[in-house]
């Protein structure tokens, strides 16, 4: 009993310093990341187009939404696409009405490329549908891109990486190799920092990208209580997996 009330002695302040258990709990929450005030936003634009992988673009997208809760604001995720109009996901899984189209977005600190399936990716390279786009992000100094996935191949056909670490989906690493021979594939990782441009293999490894920003913004403390509150295990390194019988993308 004696440490219950002395736990709520410390989170209440003894003396009725907060109106509400909220406020109580907003104190103790900027105690523990040490970073009660804030005055640098970071921006996050997500692009979007016809059959993205919903997860690609998702799972980074729940950690700066939760990165926004604790940090008072901090982070701002916008979407933005080619023209307006609702885009669907693969499969149709979900419609999405962007933010913002090429005409009007704002400025972000980073854009974010979500990947989709080898023929949807293949047309949109074909057609060098956001390369103009994208490499105007990258020669920006105060800007920096992000790929998650397949992603990689829109950013790589924009040429900014070459010379450059970079790493994509396991199953078509051969082939990006091949595609884009000046840039320098990583393999068995989860992402990879090249500064200027960040990547990240497959999927679910976008996570990993994004709890990475926030460690590089906010701090390890934060990055380590979103992974918690995701049950997710954030780590760089990992052995890719092994295709049966030596299956790989061919073209």
């Amino acid at each position: 009993m004696k440490k219950y009330i002395l736990f709520l002695c410390v989170v209440m302040g003894c003396a009725g310093a907060y109106a509400t258990p909220e406020q109580a709990h907003k104190h103790v929450m900027d105690k523990a990341l040490g970073q009660a005030q804030h005055t640098e936003t970071i921006r996050i634009a997500v692009l979007v187009y016809p059959e993205v992988v919903l997860q690609d673009m998702a799972g980074p997208m729940e950690v700066f939404s939760k990165a926004k809760n604790l940090s008072n604001g901090k982070y701002e995720t916008y979407t933005v696409a080619l023209s307006e109009g609702a885009i669907e996901t693969e499969n149709g899984q979900l419609k999405i009405k962007p933010d913002y189209v090429f005409g009007n977005v704002p400025d972000a600190d980073y854009l974010l490329i979500p990947g989709a399936n080898m023929p949807v990716i293949n047309k949109l390279v074909d057609g060098h549908t956001y390369a103009d786009f994208i490499r105007k992000w990258g020669q920006q100094d105060d800007s920096s891109v992000v790929s998650i996935c397949t992603g990689s191949y829109l950013l790589a056909d924009t040429g900014l990486l070459n010379g450059y670490r970079a790493t994509t989906h396991f199953f078509v690493a051969d082939d990006f190799s091949e595609q884009y021979p000046e840039v320098n594939l990583v393999r068995d990782v989860r992402f990879v920092d090249a500064g200027k441009y960040i990547t990240s293999s497959g999927v679910t490894s976008g996570i990993d990208a994004a709890l990475h920003i926030v460690d590089k913004h906010s701090g390890s403390t934060m990055r380590k209580m979103i992974a918690r509150a995701l049950q997710y295990r954030f780590h760089q390194e990992e052995d890719w997996p092994v295709s049966p019988h030596g299956m790989k993308y061919r073209r």
